[in-house]
C-alpha cells in the first residue's frame, strides 16, 4: 500500500471516528439522563452493571480479533484469498459454538449472579428476564464481531462507523420511547442490545462486496491456520483481558462489596471522565490498521513518524479538553443527570477519574496500538498485567475505608505510577532516543499553544466564573474561546508537528 494511500485511508477513518464519537456522545449524554430519571436507582445501577460485563465479551474472542485485523491487513496485500477463507472460517464458526455454549452457562447461572448482586425480591422475575436477552445478545455478538475487525483490516473504520451512528440514532429514539411510554424493564434491555448487534450485521454484509472472494462455508474449517496466529493472538488476548479489569471491575467491585445500587452513585462520576476518554481516542483507533500496513511494508520510518505525530496531536488536543472537563466537572455532572446538588463524593471520584484517563491518553493511547502491531506484544504483556492488579488489589483495598471513592483511586494511581514510569520509557526504547529525549519530542512542540489555551481557561475562571444555576450553553461558549484559542496559537508550529526532529534526517515517508 502506497504512503499516500495509507495517509488517505488513516485520516478518513480519524475523521468519520470523530464524526462517530459526537453522535455517541451526544445521543449518550441524553440517553443517560433519561435512564437515570426514568429508572430507579437498582433498575439503572443493574443497566449498567449489565453493560460494563458486556465489555468482558472481548474476553472470548481469545484475541483473535486483533490477530484477524492484522493478518487481513497482511494477505490483503499479498492476495492470499484461501488463507484468509480458510482462517475467518475457522474463527467464525468456532465462536458460534462458543457463544452457544456461554448463553447455555449463563442461563444456568442466573439465579446465583442474582444473589451475588443482591437483586430485591421484588425484582428477582424482570432482571432475570432481561439478563437473559443481554447474554443471548452477547451470543449472537461474538462470531459477528470478528467482521468489524476485518473491516479494520482493510482499513475501512469509516464504515463501522456510518453503521455505527445509524445504530445510536435508532437506539437513542426507541429507547427515550420506552422510557417515556413506560416499557417493562425486560424490554428496554431488548432494545437496547438489538441496536448494538445491528452494526454487525451491517459490518458482516460490507465485507462481503469488499472481498468478493470470502467464503465462510463450514467446509473451510482449517484449525493450522488459526494455530499459526495463535502465539500473537494469546498475547493480545491478555492484554485485552488485562486492560478490562482496568476499565470494567470498578462496578463489579462496588456491586460485590457494598451493593449494586451504590453502582449509580460512581456512574455519575465516572461518565464524565468516560465521554472524555472516548472523544479523546478517535485518532488513536485508527492507529492500529495503520501501523499494521506500515510494519508489513517494512517502513520503520513511517512508524515512528506515525508514532511522533499521533502523540503531539494527542497531547495538544487533550490537555486543555481535560483542563476544561476537570474545572466544570460539577456542572457537567449536573447536565448529565439533572441533579440540582451533586454530592462530594461524586466529583471527587469524577476528578480522580478523569485524571487517570488523561494520562493514560498522553502515555499509552498512541504507543500501545503501534508497538502491539511491530511486535512488542510481550513487552506490552507484562505492562498491563502489571497496571490491572495494581488496579484491583488498590481498588478491593481502598474500598472498604472510601467507598466509591476508594475505587476511583485504585484506578488513578496505577495509571500515574505504569504510564509514566514503564510505558513512556518502553516507548522510548522502541524510538531509539532516551527517555528525556522522547518527552522533548512529544511536548516541546506544543508547549505553547496548550499554555496559551490554558491561560484563557484561567481568565475564564477568574474573571468570568460560571453562574451558580450554569446551563449547557455557558460551559459550551467557554469551552469553544479555550479550543478557539489553541487553534490560533497552533499555527506557527504546525510544521513542528509533521516533522519530528528525531526522524527529519530520515528518507521522507510521510
Amino acid at each position: 500500500m502506497s504512503t499516500e494511500v495509507w495517509k488517505r485511508n488513516f485520516w478518513r477513518n480519524a475523521a468519520t471516528n470523530y464524526l462517530n464519537i459526537i453522535v455517541r456522545i451526544g445521543a449518550g449524554l441524553v440517553l443517560f439522563r433519561l435512564l437515570f430519571q426514568r429508572l430507579n436507582h437498582e433498575e439503572f445501577g443493574y443497566y449498567s452493571l449489565l453493560w460494563s460485563l458486556f465489555g468482558y465479551a472481548i474476553l472470548l474472542d481469545f484475541g483473535l480479533g486483533v490477530a484477524v485485523q492484522k493478518v487481513v491487513a497482511q494477505k490483503s496485500a499479498s492476495g492470499d484469498l484461501a488463507g484468509l477463507n480458510r482462517l475467518v472460517s475457522t474463527i467464525v464458526w468456532s465462536f458460534t459454538a462458543i457463544g452457544i455454549g456461554c448463553f447455555v452457562l449463563f442461563a444456568c447461572g442466573k439465579s446465583l449472579f442474582l444473589e451475588w448482586i443482591h437483586v430485591a425480591a421484588v425484582n428477582r422475575a424482570e432482571f432475570g428476564a432481561a439478563y437473559l436477552i443481554f447474554f443471548a445478545a452477547l451470543a449472537i455478538n461474538l462470531p459477528l464481531a470478528l467482521f468489524h475487525e476485518m473491516l479494520r483490516g482493510l482499513q475501512r473504520m469509516d464504515i463501522v462507523n456510518w453503521s455505527v451512528i445509524a445504530s445510536q440514532t435508532l437506539n437513542l429514539g426507541l429507547m427515550a420511547w420506552g422510557l417515556f411510554a413506560h416499557w417493562p424493564f425486560p424490554a428496554i434491555v431488548l432494545t437496547s442490545v438489538a441496536t448494538t448487534v445491528a452494526p454487525e450485521i451491517a459490518a458482516l454484509i460490507f465485507v462481503r462486496r469488499l472481498i468478493p472472494g470470502l467464503n465462510l462455508h463450514p467446509r473451510n474449517f482449517h484449525f493450522p491456520d488459526v494455530r499459526g496466529v495463535l502465539s500473537f493472538s494469546l498475547v493480545a488476548y491478555l492484554i485485552t483481558f488485562t486492560n478490562l479489569v482496568m476499565v470494567r471491575s470498578d462496578q463489579a467491585v462496588i456491586s460485590v462489596t457494598i451493593g449494586v445500587a451504590f453502582v449509580a452513585l460512581y456512574q455519575l462520576g465516572y461518565k464524565a471522565a468516560e465521554f472524555f476518554g472516548h472523544f479523546s481516542r478517535q485518532m488513536q483507533e485508527a492507529l492500529s490498521p495503520a501501523a499494521a500496513h506500515l510494519h508489513a511494508t517494512g517502513d520503520e520510518r513511517g512508524l515512528r513518524g506515525l508514532l511522533f505525530q499521533s502523540s503531539r496531536i494527542t497531547i495538544l488536543a487533550t490537555t486543555p479538553l481535560y483542563a476544561l472537563c476537570a474545572a466544570y466537572l460539577e456542572p457537567v455532572i449536573k447536565i448529565l443527570s439533572g441533579l440540582k446538588q451533586v454530592d462530594a463524593t461524586t466529583y471527587w471520584v469524577g476528578e480522580a477519574l478523569l485524571l487517570a484517563t488523561y494520562t493514560t491518553l498522553i502515555t499509552s493511547s498512541c504507543s500501545k496500538p503501534i508497538l502491539v502491531m511491530c511486535g512488542w506484544e510481550r513487552q506490552l504483556l507484562r505492562v498491563s498485567i502489571a497496571e490491572a492488579g495494581l488496579n484491583l488489589v488498590l481498588s478491593l483495598v481502598l474500598v472498604v475505608p472510601f467507598g466509591v471513592l476508594g475505587v476511583a483511586l485504585g484506578t488513578l494511581a496505577p495509571a500515574l505510577l505504569i504510564g509514566w514510569c514503564w510505558v513512556l520509557p518502553l516507548t522510548a526504547k522502541y524510538a531509539g532516543i532516551s527517555f528525556g529525549g522522547l518527552l522533548r519530542e512529544f511536548f516541546q512542540p506544543v508547549l505553547l499553544p496548550v499554555a496559551a489555551s490554558l491561560a484563557m481557561l484561567g481568565a475564564l475562571l477568574i474573571f468570568c466564573p460560571l453562574p451558580a444555576e450554569s446551563h449547557f450553553l455557558d460551559c459550551t461558549w467557554r469551552g469553544l474561546l479555550v479550543l478557539a484559542t489553541l487553534a490560533a496559537a497552533v499555527a506557527p508550529f504546525r510544521s513542528a508537528l509533521k516533522t519530528p526532529a528525531a526522524i527529519a534526517a530520515l528518507p521522507s515517508a510521510l
